[in-house]
């Protein structure tokens, strides 16, 4: 290791150690659980703490939340942008010898209402960050009322409990993501809960053969979960090309399973462990951005004879997570992504085939609003012509909540 690399570390080492996220130092509201006045709640990790109060007069509570969140990167072999991204690997500009680069655009706003009626609550939630560049993005925004909920939130194809607590934004690679505007209903029985929704219907047809995508029907989920230990949810996705601009009338369905486990080894340890499966599920993993990048996986594409075709996928992961005590905690986990696109088209021989993440960190709750914590990161990735690339980044996080 080269001695500026070393000093580097030494000078986060403390960051990391004296003072990210949350944990087992106070009582916890499971996300999606109804506020109640006084009591502490959480919205999705990171976890947002805010307390509630009552506008006198009225059966309508208010809360408002969030956290200022800093993070301190050191690259050792490439730039891996604010959210660690192991796709910053296919390119070479992102190259480097050891970089260093802090951020504050993580932190988030948001707001809360929530109206007791006499047949149940209506609830409004609006969140943003300042992701990506510290311009501040629309995270969620949404209405619920009687197991409806409607807007922009987290899809229904995704899972919580199975998701281990990293300082990395999104979770692991291969976990299935996304915030996106959508219908849903929820029935809850007990500790199962079951929901369906119909979700935005956007997608990526790769640009190679000059095609663009239109979706024509939204996309279909539905899930299953009981309590916080286990889920499976479904999605069902149709594809299709603009033959008005193109030229080009042709159409696929895409489709996957994704399920997660949380199950206690004693009482200080927990295994967690996820699993997706499907074709033409690039979206729901962060693998496709929002607008067609070399480099980057779609969808769908067309193959030698003409057809649409979605690339199969698979994504597993496992982790660990112990509580050393009320306020430490340490988490170590893997997983890895595979996708199945043709090597005898060249404009894939630079995407990726495959991509492995691991991490380890060490996590410290200094109180309820105070949190922090280093976490080790390793991404390695293969492309579809078998070249390979790897990088390490440390992570070293303070955030404040509010």
């Amino acid at each position: 290791m080269k001695y500026n690399k070393v000093i580097a570390l030494a000078a986060m080492l403390p960051v990391g150690l004296t003072a990210v996220a949350t944990s087992q130092a106070f009582d916890v509201v499971p996300a999606g659980q109804p506020v109640v006045t006084g009591e502490p709640s959480r919205v999705g990790p990171p976890w947002n703490h805010r307390s509630t109060f009552n506008i006198p007069g009225t059966n309508t509570d208010l809360a408002f939340g969030g956290y200022a969140k800093f993070d301190a990167f050191y690259d050792f072999d490439a730039d891996l942008g604010e959210v660690t991204e192991p796709l910053n690997l296919l390119n070479p500009a992102n190259e480097t010898d050891g970089r260093t680069s802090f951020t504050a655009n993580e932190s988030r706003l948001n707001f809360r209402t929530h109206t007791r009626t006499d047949r149940g609550t209506v609830t409004t939630f609006v969140e943003g960050h300042f992701l990506p560049g510290g311009s501040f993005n629309l995270r969620h925004a949404y209405g619920e009322y009687m197991g409806v909920l409607a807007g922009k939130s987290w899809t229904n194809f995704m899972h919580f409990h199975g998701t281990p607590r990293i300082l990395k934004l999104g979770g692991p690679i291969g976990y299935a993501t996304g915030l996106v505007n959508q219908v849903r209903y929820t029935h809850r029985a007990g500790p199962n809960a079951f929901s369906i929704s119909l979700e935005e219907p956007s997608s990526l047809i790769s640009p190679i053969g000059g095609v663009e995508s239109e979706t024509e029907l939204p996309h279909l989920t539905a899930r299953y979960q009981y309590g916080q230990t286990f889920g499976i949810s479904g999605v069902v996705r149709q594809f299709s090309t603009n033959e008005a601009t193109t030229g080009v009338d042709e159409s696929a369905t895409g489709y996957g399973v994704a399920a997660q486990l949380a199950l206690p080894l004693g009482s200080a340890t927990s295994f967690k462990a996820n699993a997706t499966v499907g074709s033409g599920l690039g979206r729901y993993l962060s693998m496709a951005p929002a607008a067609p990048v070399a480099a980057r996986t779609p969808d769908a594409y067309l193959d030698a004879n003409g057809s649409l075709e979605t690339v199969d996928l698979r994504a597993f992961g496992v982790s660990l997570e112990h509580n050393w005590t009320s306020n430490w905690s340490s988490g170590i986990g893997t997983s890895r992504v595979s996708q199945s696109l043709p090597d005898d088209i060249a404009g894939f021989q630079g995407h990726a085939d495959r991509i492995q993440y691991s991490f380890v960190n060490l996590i410290w709750d200094v109180n309820q609003r105070l949190s922090t914590g280093i976490e080790y990161q390793h991404s390695d990735i293969k492309r579809v012509n078998g070249e390979s690339d790897d990088a390490s980044r440390i992570q070293a996080s303070v955030q404040f909540q509010f």
